[in-house]
């Protein structure tokens, strides 16, 4: 079986609707703000909950993973550095590939980007609130999760990645 990838194109823009600077803001330590994504996430995967007309029932917990923590940081100041917000990246690169040069040996990945939210609790509050991003939150298969915020070059833009692995076998 050829391994596989899933990403989300669907755009995901996050204002302060109430949910900003309540929680880890964005400015916070890059450490801070990855623990507090894989908490938020976590939580929400202990839970069923329905994404779309989809029920997912509760699932088990992700673990951190160095390298897909990277492969996010990766895109995530591309992105902010070319501002542009896509999976594809100008130089052709795709979740995969981005992955992949990290080391991490994988058989599915999976992408979600966002951008503008001002705190970790806004973003997955937007990612859960879409179907497709809380499918592959919520999707059993993947075992391991990094995730990168970078600041853009306006106020208030800030660029998220969450990059999601179920490891090769």
């Amino acid at each position: 079986m050829s391994p596989t990838y899933r990403l989300l194109a669907t755009l995901i823009l996050c204002g302060s609707a109430g949910l900003g600077h309540a929680g880890v803001p964005a400015t916070a330590r890059p450490t801070v703000v990855q623990e507090r994504i894989l908490e938020l996430v976590n939580a929400a995967r202990a839970q069923g909950r329905r994404c779309g007309h989809d029920f997912f029932p509760a699932v088990s917990a992700l673990r951190p993973s160095a390298s897909l923590h990277k492969a996010a940081a990766s895109h995530a100041r591309d992105m902010a550095a070319r501002s542009y917000f896509d999976h594809h990246a100008p130089d052709g690169s795709e979740p995969r590939d981005r992955v992949r040069r990290t080391g991490y040996r994988w058989m599915l990945i999976g992408e979600n980007i966002a951008f503008g939210s001002d705190s970790a609790e806004e973003v997955v509050a937007g990612w859960l609130a879409s179907p497709g991003h809380c499918a592959n939150i919520m999707d059993a298969r993947f075992r391991d999760m990094g995730s990168a915020v970078a600041k853009g070059r306006k106020r208030g833009h800030f660029y998220w990645v969450q990059d999601f692995g179920q490891p090769a076998r």
